[in-house]
């Protein structure tokens, strides 16, 4: 299993990290992507990251379905301004889509809710996210859970959900044995 993360400068560190860190504990490959054009990210707290990978400079249709081809799903930290740079960014939609569009795991916790919202991917989902940054006019119901799945579509509330966000994105992989593991491991 390889999830992609996309991310820029702004994210909330515990959003990307505690996630992360859960997949990896599940056997999962993850692969962060910096939409900067730079490896080299700081978050809201000024913590610095340094991506796997830079997401190419034109990322049409085509290239969207490519990429989404080769991972097993998609994950958006939150965090401001790394949010609205992600849901601003064309690249990131047309990614979204693609992996939606393939049947795989979309997933987004506290503000990045908003991108799955403007790819148009929350209007027959249940979600959550952080209040305020989606419009629940723009999904089935939206709900104030930490974490939410429909489908293959996984939404988190905020930092304080990001253990149970990322024990989540393993059971949306068909993971579960896994998640029960790691909740044990890390005494959750």
């Amino acid at each position: 299993m390889k999830i992609l993360i996309l991310l820029s400068n702004g994210f909330e560190e515990t959003e990307i990290i505690a996630p992360a860190d859960i997949l990896v504990r599940g056997g999962v490959q993850v692969e962060i992507c910096s939409i900067t054009g730079k490896r080299e990210m700081t978050g809201t707290h000024n913590f610095i990251l340094l991506a796997d990978s830079v997401l190419p400079s034109v990322v049409g249709e085509e290239t969207a379905e490519l990429i989404a081809s080769k991972y097993d799903g998609v994950f958006l930290p939150g965090g401001q301004p790394n949010a609205s740079n992600l849901q601003q960014d064309l690249r990131v939609i047309e990614l979204v889509r693609a992996f939606h569009k393939q049947d795989k795991l979309v997933s987004a916790i506290c503000a990045a809710p908003c991108v799955l919202e403007k790819a148009g991917l929350l209007t027959d989902k249940r979600a959550t996210s952080y209040p305020g940054c989606v419009n629940s006019d723009n999904c089935r119901e939206y709900t104030d859970e930490k974490v939410v799945r429909d489908g293959k579509v996984v939404t988190g509330k905020a930092a304080g959900a990001a253990i149970d966000f990322g024990l989540e994105l393993l059971w949306a992989l068909d993971m579960g044995e896994k998640a029960i593991e790691v909740k044990k491991q890390i005494f959750y």
